[in-house]
């Protein structure tokens, strides 16, 4: 079983991929030995992508901790579980975000008494401001550090329209920050 593409440890697969991307090469990572490592090396960097594709850290981890799950669920036939956890994830967060858009069609009367917590972060209020597929292809670029190829395949989509989704988003994100 493969399990070299995808695992890796946090900081060095992320200098990896980068010094990979420059050079036009495959990174190379050491492979994961089985599911506890595997969860401990990605965990963080899937959090922190999924902020950024939900906006809210709480639900968030809650998707994260179902691709873990999905994942492990399906782990002896998976061969890059890097590839696999991230393509639960972004489908999970496409749904969550489908879920949003269904509610506020229908409100629901929230209660009187209490208010929704305001986060005071500007890059995730400017992220806000994208339509769902901006925002999922401006994370997965610069949050995760994927390539547009890899981008297209998590979000089904081609190349081409990556790269339009990217700089629009960027574009639309400059805008939202400056003053």
């Amino acid at each position: 079983m493969d399990l070299s593409a995808g695992a890796n440890t946090e900081e060095s697969g992320l200098a990896a991929r980068r010094a990979a991307a420059r050079s036009g090469e495959q990174a190379v990572v050491a492979p994961v030995v089985g599911f506890d490592e595997f969860y401990s090396s990605e965990y963080l960097g899937l959090v922190r992508l999924a902020v950024g594709f939900v906006d809210d850290p709480r639900r968030a981890e809650e998707l994260v901790q179902d691709a873990f799950e999905r994942t492990l669920l399906h782990w002896q036939r998976v061969r890059t579980p890097g590839g696999f956890v991230r393509q639960v994830l972004v489908n999970a967060a496409r749904s969550e975000l489908r879920r949003r858009a269904v509610s506020r069609r229908k409100p629901l009367e929230p209660p009187s008494d209490v208010e929704p917590p305001e986060r005071d972060d500007s890059l995730l209020a400017a992220l806000r401001t994208l339509t769902p597929r901006r925002r999922m292809a401006v994370v997965l670029r610069f949050l995760d550090d994927q390539s547009e190829a890899t981008t297209a395949d998590l979000m089904g989509c081609r190349v081409g329209t990556v790269k339009s989704l990217v700089s629009r988003g960027l574009a639309d994100l400059k805008e939202a920050l400056e003053p």
